[in-house]
Order: structure tokens, then sequence, then C-alpha cells
């Protein structure tokens, strides 16, 4: 009877102190410590857990021509590198540099840093579909690790518009929430 008495005891105490410390962190809210500009920060999507995430933000895209189109990359890191910070922009074809470096390697970025590059090129317009790519790369120990974000000329082309639009206008044509017959 002492032993159970004894186990009980043993039992309702460690649950007592796991709940205390459960309860005791719950609201504090943890950060990178060299974290220290909250201006731009990615939308939480997708892979939380990446070494990099990066993004592409162009100013207005002209309809025609030979106009200068400022691209605004960002680059997060996550997580310690151990090696260089690497970047690429691969543009099509019939679009040229204006202003700014294709590719580049930066040293010493610590994890918490917003990397941002700059290109500016002529040639990229809404005429025809084209895409331009930013890709970041980088090394955690023997794990080299990449990501990518995409800039297009014709967003409105894109699947993700299309789907948009025939989800609206399946929705006008059923009804927000159709029900199935039966029901």
């Amino acid at each position: 009877m002492r032993y159970r008495t004894a186990l009980t005891l043993f039992v309702a105490l460690i649950f007592g102190i796991t709940g205390w410390a459960y309860v005791s962190n719950k609201d504090k809210k943890r950060e990178p410590a060299s974290v220290k500009s909250k201006f731009w920060m990615p939308v939480p999507v997708g892979k939380h857990l990446a070494l990099l995430k990066v993004e592409v933000a162009p100013t207005e895209i002209p309809e025609s021509g030979n106009s200068d189109v400022n691209l605004v990359g960002r680059i997060l890191v996550n997580q310690e590198m151990t090696s260089d910070l690497s970047y690429v922009w691969a543009l099509p074809e019939d679009v040229q540099v204006v202003e700014g470096q294709l590719s580049d390697s930066l040293a010493n970025v610590k994890m918490g840093q917003i990397v941002e590059v700059r290109l500016t090129v002529s040639g990229f317009n809404k005429e025809k579909q084209r895409m331009i790519s930013l890709q970041a790369s980088g090394a955690r120990g023997e794990e080299k690790m990449g990501s990518s974000a995409v800039v297009v000329s014709r967003p409105e082309d894109t699947w993700e518009s299309v789907a948009s639009e025939m989800k609206k206008a399946a929705d006008e044509q059923l009804g927000p929430e159709s029900k199935p017959v039966g029901r």
C-alpha cells in the first residue's frame, strides 16, 4: 500500500512540475537575437525551417518597349550558415542588365539578416510572358541548400491567376457553399 501511495505522489509531482513549466513559459515569445529590423519579413508559408527564403518585387512592369524595370530581391537567412551566401539572377535572352550585378557571393551573413539585392533591367515588359528568377544558396555544414523566387511579366496569365478566376466563376454559378444532393 505504501508503495502505491508513493508512486501516486511521485507521478502527481512530475505532472505538477511539467504543468508549471508549461504555464510559466507559455507567454514568452522567442526570436533570434540577431533580428533587429521588423521592416520586412516574408510570408510565413511553406518550408518554415528552410535555410533561406527569397522574394522578388518589381516596380511597375511596362506594357511594351525597353523601359527600365527595377527589381528588388530580398533574401532572409533563417539559420546559421557555414559558407558564403551566393545569389544569381536568371534573365531571358531578350532582357538586358542596365544596373546591378547578375551574381555575387556575400561573406559573414548572419542568421535573421535580410540581404537586399537590386537589379535594373530593360526589355522586360508585358508584350509576352517572361520570367526573371533570383536564386540564393548557402551551406550549413555539409548540406548545401538554396531557394528561389520568380517574377513574371504577365501575372494575369499565370495558373494562380487563372485558378482564382475559375473559382470565382464557379462560386457565381453554384453559390459559395454548394451542398451535395440528398443531405
